[in-house]
């Protein structure tokens, strides 16, 4: 892969068809995938620089990540979903800020349920809360609302649009569908064999 892209804050749209690799770019940033060459850099500071070299751990590197499954926990509640990755806080710091997320995504009336026992649309709102407590520098999110309908879609958006209002980072969001990339993208990279071939504002 051959990519060289910057993103703004706001939502930015990975698009291509099935194929093009677009979320190959999301496990790099993340530190799942490690390539021998190449530089990513996030708010002006370095995770991965193949000529330094440096190379942020995982744990180092606080990106938000939503998977196309989801990965939640069924055996946790939606709370402690919600809280798992704020171990390093007190149990009372962990919490508020759990409880802010639930409210920001307008399901504080879900915590002690069960994901099995949500709709599609209730557990994407629950890996988003979870994906935001931790107030990364980037969230990633691969797919995440493919199954849903659109009017869902736009509702899960609005309050991530809302959300980033205050927070001010960047989202980096792969899609297949093109009319999803129309109505949620702010820029669109279209990726074709594992290059950007075309960028700009969707239209």
């Amino acid at each position: 892969m051959d990519v060289s892209f910057q993103v703004m804050t706001g939502i930015t749209i990975l698009f291509g068809q099935s194929g093009s690799v677009e979320t190959l770019p999301l496990k790099m940033v993340a530190g799942i995938d490690i390539r021998d060459r190449g530089l990513i850099s996030v708010n002006g500071e370095c995770l991965f620089d193949s000529k330094q070299p440096i190379c942020a751990p995982i744990r180092m590197r606080n990106v938000g990540y939503v998977f196309q499954n989801l990965a939640l926990f069924p055996h946790f509640t939606v709370l402690q979903n919600v809280t798992y990755g704020l171990h390093r806080l007190s149990k009372a710091n962990g919490l508020k800020r759990a409880g802010k997320a639930l409210e920001d995504f307008q399901i504080e009336g879900l915590a002690d349920r069960m994901p099995e026992s949500l709709s599609g649309g209730e557990q994407q709102r629950v890996a988003l809360a979870r994906a935001l407590v931790t107030e990364p520098r980037v969230l990633l999110l691969d797919e995440p609302l493919s199954a849903l309908d659109m009017r869902t879609k736009r509702s899960i958006i609005a309050d991530l649009n809302r959300i980033n209002q205050k927070r001010q980072i960047p989202i980096l969001y792969v899609t297949h569908d093109r009319a999803e990339a129309l109505a949620l993208g702010e820029h669109l990279l279209l990726l074709e064999a594992g290059k950007v071939v075309a960028e700009g504002q969707p239209i």
